[in-house]
């Protein structure tokens, strides 16, 4: 991706992304705290159309809403969990610093082995590898031309990314030099 690597994993705390990027229905509501072992984690509901058949219901219902859970492990890790919170499905982001305010992503998606409902089926995790791509695709349209040389004027609502960057300042690098 032609973005600095901090970018990606910004991306699960800018709360205003969701509906214009990927489609939501609504701009999710979406809490930050710090956990357990310094990790930082954003969570909240997402509601979402139901094209996917990891999601409860069936397409064309109305919108399903999807817990969302990110755990924040540096500014290159990401574990952000959806779907039930007894059962989630996890999508696990990495993203390196490639020089050249470059970066390579790598996206592993996990689902439990056993359900409730049953075991997955292939279609389901099909669906889950195939929305996450998409949602990556998604975004690198913004990245790509995204300027990161501008100082940013965060507003009243951006206070999710603050806490981000806030969280990045202790591991050093660029991000000593960004506002909070």
């Amino acid at each position: 991706m032609k973005v600095p690597a901090e970018y990606v994993i910004e991306n699960v705390f800018d709360a205003d992304h969701f509906a214009p990027v990927h489609g939501l229905g609504r701009r999710p509501r979406l809490s930050v705290r710090p956990a357990e072992g310094g990790v930082l984690c954003v969570e909240g509901d997402l509601d979402m159309v139901r094209p996917n058949r990891w999601q409860a219901g069936e397409p064309g219902d109305d919108p399903a809403r999807a817990h969302f859970r990110a755990l924040v492990f540096s500014p290159n890790l990401v574990a952000t969990e959806l779907g039930s919170p007894d059962e989630p499905n996890v999508v696990i982001t990495a993203a390196t610093p490639a020089g050249d305010g470059a970066c390579v992503v790598r996206v592993t998606v996990a689902v439990p082995a056993r359900r409730a409902s049953g075991s997955p089926t292939v279609r389901e995790v099909a669906s889950l590898v195939g929305g996450s791509r998409t949602a990556f695709e998604q975004d690198a349209l913004i990245w790509e031309h995204l300027d990161t040389t501008v100082v940013p004027r965060y507003t009243e609502g951006d206070e999710l990314v603050r806490a981000y960057r806030s969280y990045c300042r202790r591991f050093g690098g660029p991000d000593e030099r960004r506002p909070a």
